[in-house]
């Protein structure tokens, strides 16, 4: 899998807040990143695509540090991913989100509530701030109005 060429941008002094050099990652006698070069800037967008099975959410989770590559480096904001440091697993996943294909919200916990959990678990956030925040994120992805509703009131879409 290679990711999609990226649009010619000027060049930039700040180092990439990702950087990948020869990546390569294997299930058992199937590699499915083949040598991944990517380099990714503070505020850029890029689109990782390709067909089914080719390596792009693989390639996602070598980034969160949620799969251990074989060989090749990887550093988000210029720190190497040192699978064996739990610290550091956990300060990288405090600054590198992952949203899974299949996912769920908790039928237990409203909308807000739902959104209120990964930072108040992870970031020890207090509720008030949690609240405040939650409430701003739902406003800006249209659905401020769902704070207090619960996940099976829900649209697929929403």
């Amino acid at each position: 899998m290679q990711p999609a060429a990226k649009p010619t941008m000027s060049p930039s002094t700040a180092p990439a807040i990702v950087e990948i050099k020869g990546l390569r990652k294997s299930f058992g006698t199937n590699e499915v990143l083949k040598g991944i070069d990517l380099q990714v800037q503070a505020g850029e967008v890029i689109a990782i695509i390709g067909k089914n099975g080719s390596g792009k959410s693989t390639l996602l989770r070598c980034i969160n540090g949620l799969e251990v590559f074989q060989s090749g480096s990887l550093t988000v904001d210029s720190k190497p991913l040192l699978h064996d440091n739990a610290l550091a697993m956990r300060a990288l996943r405090q600054r590198v989100g992952m949203i899974f294909q299949g996912f769920d919200l908790f039928p237990h916990l409203t909308v807000g509530k739902n959104v209120m959990l990964a930072p108040r678990l992870v970031k020890q956030q207090a509720d008030d701030a949690g609240t405040a925040q939650a409430k701003k994120l739902l406003a800006r992805v249209g659905l401020a109005e769902k704070f207090d509703a619960w996940p099976d009131q829900l649209s697929g879409g929403q």
